[in-house]
């Protein structure tokens, strides 16, 4: 009994793992570009708005990480972009949907508690869907530092570093990689 309920379980778990996802990512043909330096996150950013740098220079906006992602070309990356931009969009839409309806709406005795309705579901919105975008542009930059810690295959990477200590004296590493895959 106990053989068979073992031999069904790997029968099982074998026919599953021929639909599981194969991410081609790190099978990339086209090399990473070498100028491209990693995207940090500032420490204390939040879902409603983060601060980022690209090579140590704070950006304005998440908007100013369009040109590394185009240089990396990656669909992932690209994908999440422009889904930021798309409930970016929307984010701002929403809150015309009040203005809108103060113009619109003539004087009515009802009118000031309906417009506070629409006024509190459209800033209600608009925050939803900017935590949305900061998601989704998160994921994008996560997606992008994978992609440049990757490295090819029948590389040396070779590294140094010199780091002066508290007490006074300094510390130098010296270390090396060959990657063979």
């Amino acid at each position: 009994m106990i053989v068979r309920f073992t031999l069904g379980l790997l029968l099982l778990l074998s026919a599953l793992a021929g639909y599981a996802q194969r991410d081609t990512s790190f099978y990339r043909q086209i090399p990473v570009p070498s100028h491209l330096r990693p995207i940090e996150r500032a420490i204390g950013s939040s879902a409603l708005g983060s601060v980022y740098f690209y090579g140590g220079k704070k950006l304005n906006s998440p908007f100013s990480l369009e040109v590394p992602f185009i240089e990396l070309n990656d669909p992932q990356v690209n994908q999440h972009f422009r889904s930021f931009r798309t409930w970016t969009t929307i984010s701002r839409l929403t809150g015309v949907a009040s203005l809108a309806y103060f113009i619109t709406t003539g004087t009515s005795s009802n009118r000031n508690g309906q417009y506070w309705t629409v006024y509190g579901g459209s800033v209600a919105l608009a925050f939803g869907t900017i935590i949305i975008a900061n998601t989704q542009v998160s994921k994008a930059v996560a997606r992008y530092n994978t992609m440049l810690r990757q490295v090819p295959t029948g590389f040396i990477r070779v590294g140094a570093v010199y780091t002066p200590t508290p007490m006074g004296t300094s510390v130098v590493g010296v270390g090396g990689a060959y990657v063979i895959k």
